[in-house]
């Protein structure tokens, strides 16, 4: 027997509204009894008249409304597109900004080639700079006296001495 529900059916010498839960399960059982039944296809789809109010609730937050929810196939595959990964919850945070740890991008051969050719250029502009740094200037070689640095030279000569003089005084105080 297959009905749909809301449906007003007679069985038995009795009358049944499909659309009252207690009469729908009263009349599946009745049914049941006698016989009337024994393919498993038709067995499921009297089960799924029994739940109808259940299976047909469109309530997406049924699991947090009712005490033993369960889902009829289409909202059992609507909710695992809905789910999302447990990499969301660890990565992603309430703003919506990925916050994993930065890794690093590996760079492609032609973005290798195109960055050695600038470096290239770059470090031999860095090597002769460098050098030119470095290098030790040009030696000259004078005679102080054809200068006539000497004095200058005299005049740094006794102020060392009076350093050293003032040094060895202060140094001594403390003993």
């Amino acid at each position: 027997m297959i009905f749909n529900v809301g449906d007003v059916i007679d069985y038995g010498g009795r009358r049944y509204n499909t659309a009252n839960r207690d009469e729908r399960i009263a009349l599946i059982g009745s049914v049941i009894e006698n016989g009337g039944i024994t393919d498993p296809a038709h067995l499921e789809r009297l089960a799924d008249a029994i739940l109808y109010e259940e299976l047909t609730d469109p309530n997406p937050y049924k699991t947090a409304q009712t005490e033993y929810p369960f889902f009829s196939e289409s909202q059992l595959n609507h909710r695992h597109e809905r789910e999302v990964s447990l990499w969301v919850a660890e990565n992603v945070g309430v703003d919506g900004a990925d916050h994993r740890p930065n890794k690093r991008r590996r760079r492609s051969k032609r973005e290798n080639a195109f960055m050695d050719r600038g470096i290239r250029v770059k470090n031999a502009e860095r090597k002769a700079q460098y050098r030119r740094d470095t290098s030790p200037g040009p030696v000259i070689s004078y005679n102080v006296t054809d200068r006539g640095l000497t004095e200058s030279f005299v005049m740094a000569a006794r102020q060392g001495g009076r350093w050293r003089e003032l040094a060895g005084r202060y140094r001594y105080a403390d003993g």
